[in-house]
């Protein structure tokens, strides 16, 4: 439980063929008479991609990195924005890397979505993303009306720092690998979380659940809503780390503030992907400050575990609760704020203002106890547990107390049975349980929300 995760990114080599001037120059006026043919044939606009590359080396294995996640994320944007690319030109060459993308999109439109994978991705910085207009002209920033892009080192504008030489390579560079350190972070992460969103969804049978069996107590989502509310929560998972590794500075109120926009974003994200429908928003919620805490504590250089992420949580969501008794009580909106009102339940924002006890005190213990059982064996155990001590607000929104007790001692009543060590006997029965779920329309979705927070914490204690 006290084990510490470390994170060890790979350095990348920066050592590579030195090329002099006049040759970086006829590079230039090759790649711009490359433009002009594509604009000539195409009558659409050009996406010129080039990458920061200070000093006289243009390519090495740190530049190889940066380049090829620049082309997946912009390939993703393209799918993303439904644009088919009517051609492309891809070179990685002595004299740099650059890419020519004709696109079918309005030229102030592209330039605007560059922009904002600009300002969503440090990483970003070192990709220079410009837009050439069906006149020859590349499109500014301040066009659109933002600033000028600043120094990679400090908050000058980057010509004026290029122009003088301020900053040496050495100091670009040790930025450079910072950056990418930082999104291969951010990525792992947001991998890892995905990963337990995938596995708690899919694992089958779950009590009133949707898993692969069925939809559970729920007659608006199946396995592929959640399956697609995923695929759009993935890049949100990053933006929550990246969050808290940019508020390193903020007291815990400024950071929430932050991380609380970043959910609204992803909220938006998630009903878009589902239709309206509900799939992930307490999972948005406790991810979000988890994955939050995880970049403010490596910002910070501090110990990272499950238990200073915790805390963390805690400091990031004191009060919170107060929240409830200021507006729920005066005009109830949401379910939770009903359920306050009516039976005093605090929900996720209580258990988010305890740093996640039930998890920490139910769920976590629970690999190590049944350590010869296999990974879905201890997950139907995790769930139990905590469905067994959870106040689990779904639950009592749709069945009132007498549900939550129904769901409480069934629960209490399988893991004090010798035979739950069986995984056979434990399925059948969880099926079974199921089925009476079903018919009182009782659905445990904190509690899964909670499972597949300890699946994640279980990735950072395995390292």
């Amino acid at each position: 439980m006290k084990t510490n995760w470390q994170f060890s990114p790979p350095v990348y080599a920066i050592e590579g063929e030195i090329v002099a001037l006049e040759t970086l120059l006829i590079a230039r006026e090759q790649r711009f008479m490359q433009q002009k043919q594509l604009l000539a044939q195409y009558q659409q606009p050009v996406l010129s991609v080039t990458l920061l590359a200070a000093g006289a080396v243009k390519r090495n294995e740190l530049l190889d990195k940066i380049f090829a996640i620049c082309l997946k994320y912009l390939n993703a944007c393209f799918v993303q924005q439904g644009w088919h690319i009517c051609e492309q030109i891809i070179q990685s060459l002595p004299t740099g890397h650059q890419a020519l993308f004709v696109l079918p999109v309005e030229a102030l439109t592209l330039k605007r979505v560059m922009i904002e994978i600009e300002q969503s991705l440090p990483l970003a910085r070192l990709w220079d993303l410009d837009v050439i207009d069906l006149n020859g002209q590349p499109i500014s920033r301040q066009t659109l009306g933002f600033p000028v892009r600043t120094c990679l080192i400090c908050n000058e504008e980057a010509k004026v720092c290029t122009r003088h030489r301020t900053h040496s390579i050495t100091e670009i560079y040790a930025e450079m690998q910072n950056l990418l350190n930082q999104f291969e972070l951010t990525q792992l992460l947001a991998n890892q979380a995905d990963e337990a969103l995938r596995r708690e969804i899919a694992l089958t049978p779950k009590p009133g659940l949707v898993d692969r069996a069925n939809n559970g107590s729920h007659h608006d989502m199946d396995f592929t809503t959640f399956e697609k509310s995923c695929s759009a929560l993935l890049p949100f998972w990053q933006y929550f780390v990246q969050t808290g590794i940019n508020g390193k500075q903020e007291d815990f109120a400024g950071l929430f503030r932050q991380l609380r926009s970043v959910g609204v974003q992803a909220e938006k994200a998630m009903f878009s992907a589902t239709n309206g429908i509900n799939t992930h928003k307490g999972a948005i919620f406790a991810f979000g400050l988890v994955l939050g805490a995880f970049g403010w504590l490596w910002g910070k250089h501090q110990v990272i575990s499950v238990e200073s992420l915790c805390d963390t949580v805690a400091h990031l969501t004191q009060g919170i609760s107060r929240e409830l008794q200021t507006t729920a009580l005066a005009h109830p909106r949401t379910a939770g704020e009903q359920l306050f009102a009516q039976y005093g339940l605090t929900g996720a924002r209580g258990e988010a203002e305890s740093g996640f006890a039930l998890v920490r005190h139910y769920a976590l213990a629970i690999s190590k106890q049944y350590a010869n059982c296999d990974q879905e064996h201890q997950h139907y155990l995790i769930l139990l547990n905590l469905m067994a001590h959870n106040n689990d607000t779904n639950v009592v929104h749709r069945g009132g107390l007498a549900g939550l007790q129904f769901v409480q001692q069934q629960a209490k009543q399988l893991l004090s049975n010798p035979c739950h060590r069986d995984k056979q006997w434990l399925k059948i029965q969880l099926d079974r349980f199921d089925q009476d779920c079903i018919k009182r329309h009782l659905s445990c979705g904190g509690s899964a929300d909670l499972l597949a927070l300890t699946i994640f914490f279980s990735f950072l204690l395995r390292g």
